[in-house]
């Protein structure tokens, strides 16, 4: 899918369609956030790169919420069930000045996510752990 580019008539500003998929990356990050509670800083969790820099699109797929304090995130219900192999995400979401507007048809499980499963164990068993929801 190529990018769907519009002009803003009233501002000029321009209105760009981005694609996001789950992948390994989102994954790990959503695992680090879980692993270390739930809530977290971004500057704490000792992200490489690549996750420092996608990690905010897991609000697209309802997986982890920004909070107002100290510029933390926290996981959703959804994330921890997610990471247990509870429920399925949607494959891929279109988002246009950072919200979601349309998901994909097909939703995945964390086992069906490319280069997921040999982790998946891993994540369970951390995501089994009491989250701050649970406490």
């Amino acid at each position: 899918m190529k990018n769907n580019v519009s002009i803003c008539p009233m501002c000029g500003h321009k209105l760009v369609e981005y694609k996001h998929t789950m992948n390994k990356t989102l994954v790990s990050c959503l695992a680090r956030l879980n692993a270390m509670g739930g809530r977290a800083r971004l500057d704490k969790m000792n992200l490489d790169n690549t996750q420092f820099a996608n990690f905010q699109k897991l609000r697209y797929f309802g997986l982890a919420i920004p909070t107002n304090e100290h510029n933390e995130w926290q996981i959703t219900n959804n994330g921890v069930w997610f990471l247990q192999g509870k429920i399925q995400i949607y494959r891929f979401v279109i988002t246009k000045n950072a919200k979601t507007i349309r998901q994909s048809d097909e939703l995945v499980y964390i086992t069906e996510v490319k280069d997921c499963v040999q982790y998946k164990v891993n994540w369970q068993k951390q995501a089994g752990q009491p989250t701050l929801f649970e406490q």
